[in-house]
């Protein structure tokens, strides 16, 4: 009996799929169901041509982001079930080092202004896992600009 309990188990193991090669297929935010926590509606966002979905909280009323070179901001980044992967009070950070969603969804931001960014995965970090972001993952960001140069 033990023996066939055992050959049981061995066939069991043997016909699971144990690839864990990362998944290529690229998030789309229209697809997707969002924890409630992060009051994401795409129907009240603006959607650009590459995909990224925004939505002003409160409007600038500084000057207007265009080709500035770093930003102080505040920030929270999530994934779609809520979990958070990055924070940041009064932070400067180079434009440069940001994904390019982030940087398309900020564009247009004026200072003072706090903006809602929801960007797939084709344009934040990929089938390439990133800290504690899961391979294809769309990224949610709540941004806060101070200043930027």
């Amino acid at each position: 009996m033990k023996r066939l309990l055992l050959l049981i188990a061995t066939l069991s193991l043997g016909a699971c799929n144990l690839d864990t090669a990362p998944d290529d297929n690229p998030s789309d935010p229209a697809h997707e169901t969002f924890d409630p926590s992060l009051k994401i509606d795409l129907a009240t966002m603006t959607k650009t041509t590459n995909g990224v979905y925004y939505k002003d909280l409160v409007a600038g009323t500084g000057t207007t982001l265009t080709n500035a070179q770093s930003i102080v901001m505040s920030f929270g980044a999530f994934v779609k079930t809520g979990a958070v992967f990055g924070t940041g009070d009064h932070v400067n950070l180079s434009v440069a080092s940001m994904p390019a969603g982030l940087q398309e969804g900020m564009s247009g931001m004026k200072i003072g202004g706090e903006r809602l960014i929801v960007i797939p995965s084709a344009l934040g970090y990929g089938n390439s896992p990133f800290a504690s972001v899961p391979p294809n993952s769309t990224l949610i960001y709540d941004v806060f600009v101070y200043s930027f140069q």
